[in-house]
């Protein structure tokens, strides 16, 4: 965490600039109107702005991993030397927005791709090497409402190893649920 880079919070008109900037700093990108608004806010450059709010953002993902919860605690993760006003406002702050970051990051949680569908067909191999094949298409989710479409061919070896192998797995995950 940029610690240095939150003293431009110093700059800010109220508490309430803070806050609102605090509450923006959860999310994973940050649009250029974002920016350009904290820019104008705090009298610094849109990168700046940018290095704060990701500094921001390590600093509320970090009091959310180690689950502290009131502002003495969260005090505690700045150095020595930081701003005590600075330090007393964020840990405030930070102790009030924990429900809302909790919620953010639950919801923007990566969960893995899903199988939406399948098909198949088997068709000889025109060029006689490899035998019959499997043509599967799988169109896999991967969540945020993008589909992708995955194809493959097998030959009769590489399908009957993926379904032994499929089979133990079947096989193992039955073991754990009895």
């Amino acid at each position: 965490m940029d610690f240095e880079i939150l003293n431009v919070l110093l700059q800010a008109g109220s508490k309430d600039v803070v806050q609102k900037i605090c509450n923006e700093c959860i999310h994973e990108v940050y649009s250029p109107a974002v920016l350009t608004k904290i820019s104008e806010l705090l009298s610094c450059t849109e990168a700046d702005a940018k290095t704060l709010l990701q500094s921001l953002r390590s600093l509320a993902l970090f009091i959310l991993s180690k689950n502290l919860t009131t502002p003495d605690d969260i005090a505690t993760i700045f150095p020595d030397n930081f701003h005590k006003s600075l330090r007393g406002l964020l840990s405030k702050i930070s102790a009030d927005l924990l429900p809302r970051w909790r919620e953010v990051v639950a919801e923007s949680s990566v969960s893995p791709p899903k199988l939406a569908s399948f098909s198949w067909t088997v068709s000889s191999d025109q060029t006689g090497k490899e035998g019959p094949l499997c043509f599967l298409n799988m169109n896999i989710n991967e969540g945020g409402g993008v589909v992708r479409s995955v194809n493959s061919h097998l030959t009769e070896d590489t399908l009957s190893d993926m379904i032994r192998s499929l089979k133990q797995v079947k096989d193992q995950i039955s073991s754990m649920t009895s």
